[in-house]
């Protein structure tokens, strides 16, 4: 099973996807469903940041819309590379969201089972490499998997600077832990509505203001080694 790990860790890394985990997914409805019991979650780096002021960033909004069409492409690509090995796979990226922002198996399913990181009270994935300031996708398959070790709690601690700081009042302030509904996390109907406020005057309505993101403190160490590595001279 091993093998099988490297083999898609080192073709994804040539995809220039930042992180890979292997979930797995035995208990999960909406996989045994399509008896697919592991995962594989891809996760993809943000190098532009969002605006914390009143006026949201179009440079942000083209990075995020950029990074979530790239990591479907990679996804649909990765279903295709699994099916060539011959097991079964279905992208993630084929899943709709319902009328209430729900899909039957969210990739942020995946990034925890799969030990990429955890739940913030914004109801984003946290990573230790990047904060909150990655975009995801994934594939479910029935190909093994040496999986990673699932997070189960939140690391936020008593950090509430995604909550404080959410221009829609949409962040509720529960601490996450598996089983929590994203309801406990977030108003998603006033999320909505604020990215469509924010964003209406450049012509954005939809994706992610960004603010919580960009507060959180994990995202922050982030962003400043990306500052940091764009100052240092070139050797």
């Amino acid at each position: 099973m091993q093998q099988n790990n490297v083999i898609l860790s080192e073709w994804l890394k040539v995809k220039g996807v930042s992180l890979v985990g292997f979930a797995d997914l035995h208990g999960v409805d909406a996989a045994e469903k399509q008896n697919m019991p592991y995962g594989v979650c891809i996760a993809i780096a943000l190098n532009v940041f969002p605006s914390v002021s009143d006026t949201p960033s179009p440079a942000y909004y083209k990075e995020y819309k950029e990074v979530s069409a790239r990591l479907k492409e990679i996804s649909l690509e990765l279903e295709g590379k699994i099916q060539s090995l011959g097991y079964r796979a279905v992208s993630l990226s084929r899943e709709k969201q319902n009328r209430h922002f729900v899909t039957p198996l969210p990739f942020k399913t995946l990034a925890t089972r799969s030990g990429l990181g955890w739940i913030g009270r914004s109801a984003v994935l946290v990573t230790r490499e990047y904060g909150a300031a990655v975009r995801l996708n994934g594939v479910i398959t029935d190909m093994p998997f040496q999986t990673g070790t699932p997070v189960t709690a939140s690391f936020c601690g008593d950090c509430h600077a995604c909550v404080d700081a959410c221009p829609g009042r949409a962040v509720k302030g529960e601490l996450w832990s598996v089983g929590t509904k994203r309801s406990r996390l977030l108003n998603p109907y006033k999320c909505s509505r604020t990215v469509g406020k924010r964003g209406k005057r450049i012509g954005v309505t939809d994706g992610s203001c960004g603010v919580c993101l960009a507060v959180c403190p994990w995202t922050k160490k982030y962003m400043e080694k990306c500052r940091a590595d764009a100052s240092a001279p070139e050797s």
